[in-house]
């Protein structure tokens, strides 16, 4: 009897054991499942908030512009773009509408909020305008940096005091009283408006560190960011004073005068009286009106692309290869037919408004040309890293 005993307690030993075994083994295995859970939630969480901020979402000379920093940027200007739409919002209804001249005033606000509201809904195009801003300013420091144009701290500091409405002093010189201006007749006297309040330095020193408090609560973004963002401003006009003394103030100019007619068969006949009477008396027979669907301009003294801009291409190369004191043939374009007196050539000073677009093109055309150099500027996967609010709120319901 006591052997058959000894062989059921064995028996049961064993299938204890097993039972004990399986058991570790689920024990194991469930333990297994949370580590690998526990891991890939810890594994998500450390790409979102350390591998996704750190993927560029562009390149400039090889360094990186961050998702972190455009998502800042991006969140930032969305910001002021909605804040810009609430202050013209209060002024609208600080309006009355029964005032015409009120009435156009608040039709144009309205008009201004209908374009900030395009790009809010639009977060593709707002990020776009965002990364292309980014983009520029890495641009614009390399170059100022090549031609040793620095902005200084103080600069930077004057510039943030003038956007929070903060005007800090000037003491007038010595010796240099303000000049008393009497009125001579027919001079309409000057009236007197109330002057603003302006604003104290602990006040703006208040607001100011208010607001960068809401903005890196709010939106991650730093006073540093604030001041680079406006660092880069100023190098950008100064860059830019900088093309501009680089441009030539002279240049080839043609004065021309131009009749231009509405139909083929008017600029035929016109053009035939030109050349039996000569263009003075035509040109000024169209200038006195007694010329129907027809016009005449004295262009006066015109660089290239003066032409070009108005009436295309194709008719400033064929008025600048004309010779001086001849007339062109009859020269379509989408404005109509023209025939055009070229009374003059000669290299002369550029007028003002030629000259200041001839500044302002020169830097466009530096700026794009780099935008468009692929050994400078790279673009990445930009789309996917808008912030996730800004596409959640865009998205059709």
């Amino acid at each position: 009897m006591a052997r058959k005993s000894t062989s059921i307690n064995r028996k049961a030993l064993s299938r204890a054991e097993r039972e004990a075994r399986i058991q570790r083994w689920i024990l194991l295995a469930t333990a297994g499942v949370v580590v690998l859970a526990i891991l890939i939630v810890a594994g998500g969480f450390f790409y979102e908030q350390v591998i996704w901020p750190d993927q560029p979402v562009a390149s400039v000379d090889g360094q990186p512009v961050r998702t972190q920093e455009f998502q800042k940027r991006f969140r930032f200007v969305e910001d002021s773009l909605q804040r810009q739409v609430a202050i013209l919002e209060q002024e609208i209804a600080a309006l009355d509408p029964n005032d015409p001249t009120q009435s156009t005033i608040a039709a144009v606000y309205r008009q201004q909020i209908n374009q900030i509201n395009l790009q809010l809904d639009d977060p593709t195009l707002l990020g776009r305008g965002v990364l292309q801003r980014m983009i520029d300013e890495r641009l614009i420091r390399t170059e100022a940096e090549r031609r040793g144009i620095r902005v200084s701290t103080e600069a930077i500091d004057r510039e943030i005091e003038q956007r929070f409405g903060f005007l800090r002093e000037t003491p007038t010189p010595a010796g240099s009283p303000t000049p008393t201006v009497t009125p001579g007749p027919g001079t309409p006297e000057s009236t007197s408006f109330p002057t603003p309040t302006p604003m104290s330095e602990a006040s703006f020193r208040a607001l100011y560190a208010a607001q960068i408090k809401r903005w890196e609560g709010e939106l991650g973004f730093t006073e540093a960011d604030y001041r680079a963002m406006i660092e880069a401003e100023l190098l950008e006009q100064q860059l830019r004073e900088a093309f501009a003394r680089e441009v030539p103030t002279h240049e080839e100019q043609v004065d021309v005068r131009m009749i231009t007619a509405e139909t083929s068969d008017l600029a035929g006949e016109l053009y035939r009286r030109v050349q039996g009477e000569g263009f003075e008396k035509v040109f000024e027979e169209v200038q006195a009106g007694k010329v129907i669907s027809a016009t005449a301009l004295n262009m006066g003294w015109t660089p290239v692309g003066g032409l070009g801009s108005l009436y295309g291409t194709e008719l400033e190369k064929i008025v600048f290869a004309t010779p001086v004191l001849s007339t062109t043939s009859v020269i379509t374009s989408p404005s109509g037919y023209h025939i055009a007196f070229v009374a003059g050539r000669e290299d002369r000073e550029l007028a003002p408004y030629y000259l200041q677009a001839r500044q302002q093109q020169a830097f466009e055309d530096w700026l794009q040309k780099q935008r468009n150099d692929p050994n400078r500027v790279r673009y990445f996967d930009w789309q996917n890293r808008i912030p996730r609010t800004a596409l959640a709120r865009s998205a059709p319901r």
